[in-house]
């Protein structure tokens, strides 16, 4: 079955942006405002470092958004028995099944937030944003033995 990123994700991460960019909006206001009333306590070298820093933070969020939305165009997963393939910009990667040590699934509400692959490395593989989470989360209880599986 494939499974790819929502629509709802998108617009979640969208929305984000633009809350962050609203709140930096309203501490360069507050930051001016202040450097021009009080120029003594807010000074010129806060108001520029902070400016920066809000400029380059905002930045930062703004190139990690558009990589995101560039990545997802071109990304699915798709699971076949006792294996994972990750689609994305034309590569596939695939997980075996069997190096999965437990699978931990996330709710916040009664309501899947997301899944985390633990493997036998000990390394971590982060499942968020897929449509139709519960799906791929039955999907790999399936394939998974039952004492593995956390957070049901």
């Amino acid at each position: 079955m494939k499974f790819t990123i929502s629509t709802e994700e998108i617009q979640k991460r969208s929305k984000n942006i633009k809350i962050g960019v609203f709140f930096a909006s309203l501490l360069t206001i507050f930051i001016f405002y202040n450097n021009a009333q009080y120029p003594e306590k807010y000074n010129d070298v806060l108001f520029w470092s902070i400016m920066g820093f809000i400029i380059l933070a905002n930045m930062i969020g703004y190139y990690r958004y558009r990589r995101y939305l560039r990545m997802t165009k071109e990304h699915w997963l798709e699971v076949y028995p006792q294996q994972l393939q990750f689609h994305t910009q034309g590569e596939v990667s695939e997980l075996d099944i069997n190096d999965v040590a437990a699978l931990n699934l996330y709710h916040k509400k009664g309501l899947l937030q997301h899944i985390q692959l633990k493997l036998k490395n000990n390394r971590g593989i982060r499942l968020e944003g897929y449509g139709n989470l519960d799906e791929l989360a039955n999907l790999l209880s399936e394939q998974i033995p039952k004492a593995h599986i956390n957070g049901n």
